[in-house]
């Protein structure tokens, strides 16, 4: 609902400000003007949100997400990918690039940790019920599936529910997190 009702609030005020740009434009107010565009500008801005942080993302970013989950990178880093999509629920997909030491570092936390499941094939996962399900809050939850590593969390990031999962492959050293915000 609340997704409607800010689209609708968004349609309202992207119309005010198309017809006080009209109106503004016949009565050759330059201050109507400047307030109606910037009143769609916002319209604007508010719908490119997503497309925005995508652009804008930066290495301190992914090393503030990734501190939440308790992965500390010590060499140099590229990032190759970010897609964000949703509203209100934000999904962030990242990609990087990490220096083989990371990776075997990471894999090896992974591995060495004391709630580490491992999974072989798709059957012993769907009939595990000794693991815990998300919504216990702050524990960070270590997997070995069939083709990667992954470490896993469920916690409040800046007073919203957030999920974040981080994958690292065997072949290549590429580390994948995704952000989910509830």
């Amino acid at each position: 609902m609340i997704l409607i009702y800010g689209l609708i609030f968004l349609l309202i005020f992207l119309s005010i400000g198309i017809g006080l740009f009209i109106y503004s434009k016949k009565k050759k107010s330059k201050v109507g003007l400047t307030i109606s565009v910037i009143m769609i500008l916002l319209v604007i801005l508010a719908l490119l949100t997503n497309t925005i942080d995508e652009f804008t993302i930066s290495k301190k970013d992914i090393i503030t997400d990734l501190k939440h989950i308790d992965i500390e990178l010590k060499g140099d880093f590229e990032i190759t990918n970010n897609k964000v999509t949703g509203m209100p629920e934000r999904i962030q997909e990242t990609e990087i690039q990490i220096t083989q030491n990371d990776k075997d570092r990471i894999i090896n936390e992974i591995k060495n940790s004391g709630n580490f499941k491992s999974f072989a094939n798709g059957q012993e996962l769907s009939n595990d019920t000794d693991t815990e399900q998300f919504g216990t809050s702050n524990k960070i939850f270590n997997f070995k599936y069939p083709e990667f590593y992954s470490r896993e969390t469920y916690s409040i990031i800046d007073n919203i529910p957030t999920r974040l999962f981080v994958s690292i492959y065997d072949n290549t050293n590429t580390l994948k997190y995704q952000r989910i915000e509830d």
